[in-house]
Order: C-alpha cells, then structure tokens, then sequence
C-alpha cells in the first residue's frame, strides 16, 4: 500500500514538468512571432541602396526617404536604421497616384485624339467648301487652274470670267454648261473644260494653256 502512494506523486509531478515545458515552448514561439510580425526597423547593410530596400518591402524608395527624412536618398549608411512602420500605406498611396496620373493620361491622349480628329475634318471640310467639291485633276490640269484662278472654283473676273478656268457664260453653255460656271463643282468645272479641250485644244487658255502642251 505504501508503494502505490509513492508511486501516484511521482507520475503526477512529471506531468506537471511536462506540460510547463509544453507553456513555456509555446510562449516562446507565441512571443517570437509577435516580434518577426511587427518588426517596423530595418539596418542597412553593406552593398544596400534605398531603391532596393523599398523593393523588398513593397514600397517606393520616394515614399521611403520620406518617412526617414532623408535629404539624400542615394546616401544611407551601413548600420543605419530605416523605419518600414507607414510602409504599406506609402504603397498604397503610391499605387493610387500611379492608377490616377494613368487615369489622367489616357484622358489627355484621348481628349487630343479627338482635337485631332476634329481638326482634320474641318480641314477637310474646308477645303471641299473652297474646291467646291473634290476633283481628280492631273498634274497638267492643276497647273492651269491654277495659273487662271490661283485654284479657286468660286473665282469671278469682272472682266466676265468665272471658275477654277475662267469660262465666259457662252463658251460653258457651249460644252452643257447651265448657270454661273463658278456656281458648279470642281469636278463638273474640269470635265467641261476637258470636253472644251477636246473641241478646241488649248486655244481658250492662250496663256495658261501651254500646260496642257
């Protein structure tokens, strides 16, 4: 009987060495995770540049010198300690200013897309109002427009000629011509003045006609 009650004691004392072992390990594994999770420092070590210890951490080298007051972001020094607490906010920030000065240029770039868009059908449209519609004229024709009208299908000379080739109101009647010369397209202008041509060659153009030579 008195070994029995020796006996109890004893295993009831290593359980209890055991299970304070047991505490204690997982204190220290509690307390060594604590400190790796809110570690908030960081030494400089030798061969380390700002940009690289940003890197790391997920953070902007900008953003970083910053939060440690650096007045020179190239020049840290070995031993230094840099402060990483506020790092992922400077991230976040960072990213968010990224997403909104892309925001802003795709906004620009589409904004002048559309200004040059704009400006190129009023070109156009201007040019078509001062031809009076477009024409395919040949080398040979767009030099004699242009030597009797400077180009201009709506040029009159109160001399009584109309039109990019100074048609009289007989001749044009004379090739189908109806109404004020300088009233119709360019393109109708150069197919009388062709069909002129074929009548009568250069002889209506006594100056300018020599293109068509």
């Amino acid at each position: 009987m008195s070994k029995a009650r020796h006996a109890r004691p004893r295993r009831s004392t290593r359980r209890v060495v055991r299970t304070l072992s047991i505490a204690g390990l997982g204190a220290g594994i509690t307390a060594a995770g604590a400190g790796a999770a809110f570690a908030t420092d960081y030494t400089v070590k030798a061969g380390d540049t700002l940009s690289e210890i940003a890197q790391a951490n997920g953070a902007d080298w900008h953003e970083l010198a910053e939060l440690n007051n650096l007045q020179d972001p190239d020049l840290i020094l070995i031993g230094q300690t840099l402060k990483l607490d506020g790092v992922k906010k400077a991230t976040v920030r960072s990213e968010k200013r990224s997403k909104t000065t892309a925001k802003k240029t795709k906004t620009v770039r589409k904004t002048e897309r559309k200004t040059e868009r704009k400006v190129r059908t009023t070109r156009s449209q201007s040019r078509s109002a001062a031809t009076g519609g477009s024409a395919n004229m040949s080398a040979a024709w767009r030099k004699v427009a242009n030597c009797e009208s400077s180009g201009n299908p709506r040029a009159v000379n109160p001399a009584g000629y109309y039109g990019l080739f100074q048609f009289d109101l007989q001749t044009w009647r004379s090739v189908g011509g109806s109404g004020n010369p300088a009233k119709a397209s360019a393109a109708e202008q150069l197919m009388r003045a062709k069909k002129l041509y074929s009548q009568r060659g250069a002889q209506p153009w006594p100056v300018c006609g020599r293109y068509l030579r």
